[in-house]
């Protein structure tokens, strides 16, 4: 059940282009998105908490706490930052590639953090995820790659903070309610997005203005913040191995790539398609038991 909820969460993730590509088209930059996602997904899971628990759905330990504001902080809102700005200085395709070298930088840390080893098709199921994303990505034009010193400082940024948090999810563990903890890290994720997003700016008050643009922040929020946050976190809660994690989540490329052929009419050819079966192959391979 542990790695479905993971297996989940990645696919609610990659739902996010189809919402934020509409709010974009309505005068939201990439770090205001970044910014209502999470923003508005804290006060819907305050009102599941009460909803659930009452007022004590809002206690957490000391761990829990400190797990929450470091994920919030750094894994949450300094990731979107650097991601998005490796976008800007890269382009979508390289700063994509990029980010899913997360999984390798999650094999190595779990290895010295958690002791955990990989069997030899795990290994493979790594390569062949690095390979899917990269056809899939860039449809097997290399000329789709933006190769530039700070977006490629920026993307693998992004990737290691992306991998970090798996390794604090695993780290959190279940010492508190993951409904508890997708709060406290989605408010502090809200908090240090904002001064970058500067929702208080002329421009993006007018937005909050716009019920058409209200209505795609609160889908890609519940959707992408906190239903794939809470998932995610409950998922990790659960023996899922850290190192099998971001494979698992990966399918998050996959959900975002067919969405935008089928939505947004993006391009994809006989390569991508090979890809996206790397891909899928990649997570079935992570998820073979290993022979005792």
């Amino acid at each position: 059940m542990g790695y479905l909820l993971v297996f989940l969460a990645g696919a609610g993730w990659g739902t996010g282009g189809i919402w934020i590509n509409r709010m974009t088209a309505l005068g939201a930059s990439s770090f205001m998105t970044g910014f209502v996602g999470h923003f508005f997904a804290f006060p819907m899971l305050a009102i599941a908490l009460l909803a659930t628990r009452g007022s004590e759905g809002f206690q957490i330990s000391r761990r829990g706490l400190i797990a929450s504001m470091i994920m919030g902080i750094v894994t949450k809102g300094f990731f979107k930052m650097a991601y998005d700005t490796s976008i800007a200085v890269a382009g979508v395709s390289t700063a994509a590639v990029l980010l899913y070298t997360s999984p390798v930088f999650v094999a190595v840390m779990s290895r010295f953090v958690f002791k955990e080893h990989l069997a030899k098709h795990q290994f493979l199921a790594l390569a062949m995820n690095l390979v899917g994303v990269f056809l899939m990505v860039t449809l097997g034009d290399i000329s789709n790659l933006n190769i530039q010193p700070i977006g490629i400082l920026l993307g693998l940024t992004a990737a290691f903070l992306h991998a970090s948090n798996t390794i604090m999810a695993k780290f959190a563990g279940g010492s508190d309610d993951p409904l508890t903890m997708t709060f406290y890290m989605l408010l502090f994720s809200a908090i240090t997005q904002s001064f970058v997003a500067q929702p208080w700016s002329a421009h993006n008050l007018a937005l909050f203005a716009s019920g058409e643009f209200l209505l795609f922040a609160f889908v890609n929020a519940l959707v992408t913040g906190a239903l794939a946050n809470l998932l995610y976190l409950k998922g990790m809660s659960m023996g899922v191995e850290a190192s099998k994690a971001p494979v698992l989540s990966s399918v998050e490329v996959v959900v975002a790539t067919l969405s935008g052929v089928l939505l947004f009419s993006e391009a994809m050819n006989w390569i991508g398609i090979v890809g996206i079966v790397l891909m899928v192959l990649s997570i079935y391979l992570m998820n073979r038991p290993t022979k005792a």
